[in-house]
């Protein structure tokens, strides 16, 4: 819904902004529950500058003092309202001789356009600084080294492509991706989608998703095998990220392991304080654990460790995802994410 909001209004000003021929280009917009209608043409009046006139109105709710801070007439400003008025099909204003109040239908039409304004204002000012060639930077906040690795070849990209401004990358623990993209520590996070994308106001998209492999130390019994299934597992213990604390991922993955064939899921796994993926995979090698990592860890399995395919009754997928807050007017934030969500570039992986 914030993502259809926000094309509707850049629909509209693309229209206000667009060239009139002969001085005048018409066109109607009609707004309701945030949507925008295009009726007939409509004359200048709704166009960037008569907008913000329509605003100031409404702001000091008096013609003359609004006419001054504009610097026109007062005849002027109330001849372009009452034209708003007729071109939209509604009152925006009462007017006595004593006040000025707005209608109903006003109070609305001035929420939506006080909006649609400042966004306006916003995405020049960024947009200049940026042509200016002014620096900026991005925080992109990754859950494990590993991460950040596969995700090389879009970071170089950006870098390339970018040369003024900064990607600083953090590693954060995979429960603490909500917090720091609700309070501004980071503006993208990397990592389990899940619970981000159960959160209102964070946006989240999928960079991959990836088969998911056991992995076990080369003395480990399960060791010669290229394949296992779901049976062979029973009895043995699986060690998994520490996800007490993701309600929704912990939900999504006694589901994906119902669909594996592990049905004893809950007595065969235990869940270790460990939070990076590079940590589980030393501590299967240091302790003859099992582990379930996802495809784009296995290059970085390094040591005695055996990687073994699960054969099981349903195709699962672990993926990967990356969100951002959908009001975060960092002007940065739009180039990273059109470059780390590039399937163009390859994961490195």
């Amino acid at each position: 819904m914030e993502e259809k909001r926000m094309l509707l209004e850049v629909l509209l000003i693309s229209l206000l902004l667009s060239p009139k021929p002969r001085g005048i280009y018409k066109f109607s917009a009609i707004w309701y529950n945030r949507s925008i209608h295009t009726k007939e043409e409509l004359s200048q009046e709704m166009d960037i500058n008569g907008l913000k006139y329509f605003l100031k109105v409404a702001q000091c709710l008096n013609f003359t003092r609004a006419a001054e801070e504009c610097f026109i007439t007062q005849t002027a400003m109330s001849q372009h309202i009452a034209n708003m008025e007729k071109e939209l099909g509604f009152q925006l204003f009462v007017r006595n001789k004593r006040k000025v109040e707005l209608t109903v239908a006003g109070h609305n039409f001035y929420n939506h356009i006080s909006r649609l304004i400042e966004n306006y204002e916003t995405a020049v000012s960024s947009s200049q600084s940026l042509a200016s060639g002014a620096t900026g930077s991005v925080v992109v906040a990754v859950t494990s080294c590993i991460e950040s690795l596969i995700l090389m070849f879009r970071i170089r990209h950006f870098k390339t492509q970018y040369p003024s401004l900064q990607m600083s990358m953090i590693t954060i623990r995979p429960c603490e991706m909500v917090e720091y993209l609700q309070r501004g520590k980071c503006d993208l996070a990397i990592g389990v989608p899940h619970d981000m994308a159960e959160v209102r106001g964070i946006e989240v998209h999928i960079l991959g998703s990836f088969k998911p492999y056991v992995v076990c130390p080369g003395n480990h019994p399960l060791a010669g095998n290229k394949r296992i299934t779901p049976e062979m597992l029973s009895g043995h213990s699986i060690a998994l990220l520490d996800l007490r604390n993701m309600p929704a991922t912990l939900k999504q993955m006694h589901y994906d392991m119902d669909q594996m064939g592990l049905h004893d899921f809950q007595n065969m796994v235990t869940f270790e304080q460990i939070e990076r993926m590079e940590d589980l995979l030393f501590m299967s090698l240091v302790t003859s654990r099992l582990s379930i990592v996802p495809e784009f860890a296995i290059g970085y399995a390094e040591g005695d460790l055996t990687l073994l395919e699960l054969d099981s009754p349903k195709a699962v997928t672990l993926p990967l995802g990356i969100g951002y807050m959908a009001d975060n007017s960092n002007p940065v934030l739009s180039l990273a994410l059109d470059v780390i969500r590039d399937s163009r570039i390859p994961l490195n992986y």
